[in-house]
Formats: C-alpha cells, structure tokens, sequence
C-alpha cells in the first residue's frame, strides 16, 4: 500500500487529482487487482475516494472539482464537454449552479450519480457539437464558450420537453459574439427547430442587449 501511495502523491497529482487503477497499475508495476486493492485500503485511511469503478480522486487537493471528473467520463466514448447551466455559470454569465454538471455529447448516456457529484448528459448532433475550450482553472476540462453555452440551452430549450424554457437572469460578458450563435443556429437542419431557437435568441437578446 505504501508504494501505491508514493505513486499516487508523487507522480499522479501533480498531473490531476483523478486517476484510474490502470494509470496506478502501470506506474507501480503491479496487477490491476492489486492496485485496486491497495487504493481501496488508501480509501478507508480516507486518503482517496473511489469515484466509480476504476477511478479515484483525492478530494482535498486544491485542483479537485467535480469538474475534473469530466475527461475520465470518456476513456471509451466519444467525448464530451461542459456546457448549458454549467458552463454559463463557469463563464460568469449566471449566478445559478447546476445541481448535476451538465455535458454535451454526442452519444446517449444516462445520469451518472457519484460521491464527488452527478454528471448530466445531452445528447446533440454531431454537426452542432463543438465550440468548447480548455478550462484549466481546476481541472483539466472542456467547457463551452459563453456563445456556445448560450445556444446550447436555447437549442435544448427548443427541443421536446422544453428542459430550459425558463431561463434564470443572464448577463451577456464583454467581448460576446452574438455572431457565433447565429452561426450556430444557421447549422440547425431541421427548419421548424432552427425556427424556434431564432426565436428565443431574438427574444434574450433583446432582453439582455447581446452583443455585436
């Protein structure tokens, strides 16, 4: 156990406070099943905490956040990033916090409920997937550009179910392209949604004066 720990502090964090068995098992030189071992003792010691199967975090580190997760949610699928509520939030464009972390993907993927938090997914076109960054303030992550963020909720919001019809107050950030939601829009094919999510961008930009 203590040289499973040494790699873990010595040679895992300094990377991210998330890892895998694997990535464990790989640098010590042992068996999964021993790695797995091991780390299950560190987390009764309260030194790590399992996430899911196969994954560990070290909550007290100063780079975790729920957030940090996110990359580790796609070893095997194809990718995601923050967005909607989540990513407005992390963009200063909204005070309201997500109750789950809200990812955009192009797979379906039910709501995973975890220890560190639950991850959300929406499922969108792979045409009008894209328009996320890095987030490297905690965490190495992609989330939205506010822009992005922006439509994906009007886009969502449009969609069956309505999920985000009632937006809470929105403040538009320096420097906004209104453009590149119209664009994102634009990519929209089906012509009675593409009509629907115009409509709500032309009404919250009125609202809140979006742009240029």
């Amino acid at each position: 156990m203590k040289k499973i720990a040494q790699i873990v502090w010595s040679e895992l964090l300094p990377l991210s406070p998330v890892f895998t068995t694997r990535e464990v098992a790989e640098r010590a030189g042992v068996a999964l099943s021993n790695a797995s071992r091991d780390l299950a003792e560190l987390e009764k010691n309260g030194m790590v905490v399992r996430v899911r199967r196969g994954l560990w975090a070290v909550v007290g580190h100063p780079d975790f956040s729920p957030y940090a997760v996110v990359p580790h949610l796609f070893a095997e699928q194809p990718s995601g990033y923050v967005s909607l509520l989540s990513a407005l939030n992390l963009n200063g464009m909204m005070e309201q916090i997500a109750r789950a972390v809200q990812i955009v993907t192009t797979a379906q993927r039910p709501t995973l409920q975890t220890r560190v938090g639950a991850y959300e997914f929406f499922q969108i076109a792979p045409k009008l997937f894209g328009g996320h960054r890095p987030y490297r303030r905690s965490g190495n992550f992609d989330i939205a550009t506010p822009e992005k963020a922006l439509f994906d909720t009007l886009y969502f919001s449009a969609r069956k179910g309505r999920r985000f019809a009632a937006l809470p107050e929105i403040e538009v950030p320096g420097g906004f392209a209104r453009s590149e939601v119209e664009h994102w829009i634009e990519r929209i094919d089906h012509q009675p949604l593409r009509t629907a999510v115009l409509e709500r961008w032309a009404d919250l930009a009125r609202r809140v004066g979006a742009g240029t």
